[in-house]
């Protein structure tokens, strides 16, 4: 698929039974995590279910792969692919995929509470 020469490092990592676990804190732990990996590494692009440790389904996880592959042909991060699965259209990117999916408000995990504090 490509030159040898053109690559100039590479590593994989396969760690069994990782999985993602969303909690209250989920967004904002993958945030940090985010923004640290882009300001110390900008040539790293990670894709997919385990890539991006997201549970997202095939087609999402594919299109995370697609919008990479323009990203780096492209030479700049064109798509932000941790928006792919955040609202209906996967190509926008903005505030309405914070709050709104295709079929109303967006569900997030909560805490779930006892006693006196219960809703």
């Amino acid at each position: 698929m490509l030159d040898g020469g053109d690559v100039e490092d590479g590593c994989v990592v396969r760690q069994s039974k990782a999985y993602p676990v969303y909690d209250d804190d989920y967004r904002q732990n993958v945030d940090t995590f985010v923004t640290e990996l882009e300001r110390r590494y900008p040539g790293l692009h990670l894709a997919g279910r385990n890539g991006m440790h997201k549970y997202n389904n095939q087609d999402h996880a594919m299109m995370t792969a697609m919008l990479t592959a323009k990203n780096i042909v492209a030479g700049q991060r064109l798509y932000d692919v941790w928006k792919v699965n955040q609202d209906a259209e996967y190509h926008e990117s903005g505030p309405t995929g914070d709050a709104m999916s295709a079929s109303g408000p967006r569900m997030v995990p909560t805490r779930v509470r006892k006693g006196k504090d219960a809703p």
